[in-house]
């Protein structure tokens, strides 16, 4: 089965994405807004996206725009391919246009989901939609230019889970042939949005390669080159207290080893001996942040670190190495991140204990 499917963001993983989607047979409908529409001409000039690397091939487009109300128009699944902080934006300028019964996924979702609906609850939208969040992107990719992305790797399979999770079957069910990889259902979405170890690999590994960085201009390869022993122990160390916190509220983590293993073709027993072997990041040169104050602190910091500590903090459980990065990391970017970002008031379950909290989760009723 095919259908018609819109893709909510032109970066990396959203061509990557669109393009694969179409190859498959799908009619895709690209949109990206128009504070970066430059990012499609190109595109719309070639009627599409090539794909190189691991997927090879050419994915012709149904639609290219930057209007929302084009791209939404008789698709009932919406796959939102933006950094953390393009999520609230893109549900704004998207409002308007939902219809009864869409389906919008967030890749990742990075507990997006849960502030997508608190707004969506305040502003009274009344509409019957599904919220879901992925824990990753399917791919490792880089954009070449607009119109072309090269593919490094593709993982088995990764993680969804669906806002009310009482829906995440449906959900799957839904959308399994209009996705390219295996999904995964997870319990709910607090589950998927702690499984992504971006805040686990990135944040440590700039705060710990600062100097590098700024002295080389980001002229190594982050993953392998930035990851050393020493680098890979305080991953784990990080890892544990994510998946302390996991526990506490009731969700049954994998540890960063087991989830790099089960996603990746590669072997071996500590984060840094993954990261190290990995053909995905080991084979393609320099790839590090040119700057310390990058994504993988501006939007994995708020979105993902911050978050975790609130709900720590909101069942007992203490994370001084997890709370310290982001300190340190606030401090040398000058940030603000721990009020910034995506606290427990912003996502709707300030002043929830764990058990009301799950209720939430599971039901999406806050009675």
């Amino acid at each position: 089965m095919t259908g018609r499917v819109a893709v909510l963001g032109a970066g990396n993983g959203g061509q990557a994405l669109s393009a694969h989607l179409a190859m498959m047979g799908n009619q895709v409908s690209l949109y990206e807004h128009p504070d970066f529409a430059l990012n499609l001409a190109k595109i719309k000039e070639k009627g599409g996206i090539e794909l190189t690397g691991t997927v090879e091939g050419f994915g012709r487009l149904a639609s290219v725009s930057s209007d929302m109300e084009e791209a939404l128009q008789g698709t009932e699944v919406l796959y939102m391919v933006v950094p953390s902080f393009g999520q609230m934006p893109m549900i704004r300028e998207a409002m308007p246009f939902i219809e009864e019964g869409m389906k919008i996924i967030l890749i990742p979702g990075n507990f997006g989901s849960l502030e997508i609906a608190s707004f969506l609850r305040n502003e009274g939208f009344v509409k019957g939609i599904t919220l879901a969040e992925t824990d990753t992107l399917p791919y490792a990719c880089r954009m070449i230019e607009p119109g072309r992305v090269h593919i490094w790797g593709i993982k088995k399979g990764i993680s969804i889970a669906s806002f009310p999770g009482k829906d995440t079957e449906k959900l799957v069910n839904t959308i399994r042939e209009v996705f390219p990889i295996p999904l995964r259902p997870g319990d709910n979405v607090l589950e998927i949005a702690f499984s992504n170890l971006n805040m686990i690999v990135h944040c440590s590994a700039v705060l710990l390669n600062a100097g590098r960085i700024e002295s080389t201009g980001g002229d190594f390869r982050f993953y392998t080159d930035g990851v050393t022993p020493s680098v890979g122990k305080l991953q784990e160390i990080l890892d544990a207290e994510r998946v302390k916190v996991g526990r506490s509220l009731g969700l049954d983590l994998v540890d960063a080893v087991h989830w790099i293993k089960a996603s990746y073709p590669v072997e071996g027993d500590s984060i840094y001996e993954l990261l190290a072997k990995n053909p995905v990041y080991a084979g393609h040169g320099s790839d590090a942040p040119k700057m310390v104050k990058h994504r993988y602190v501006t939007e994995d910091v708020p979105n993902l670190l911050v978050p975790v500590v609130g709900f720590a903090r909101a069942a007992g459980v203490q994370t001084p190495v997890m709370t310290s990065l982001i300190t340190l990391l606030s401090a040398i970017t000058d940030g603000s991140y721990m009020d910034s970002g995506r606290n427990l008031e912003r996502l709707g379950l300030k002043g929830m204990g764990v058990e009301k909290i799950r209720e939430y989760l599971g039901s999406g009723s806050l009675s």
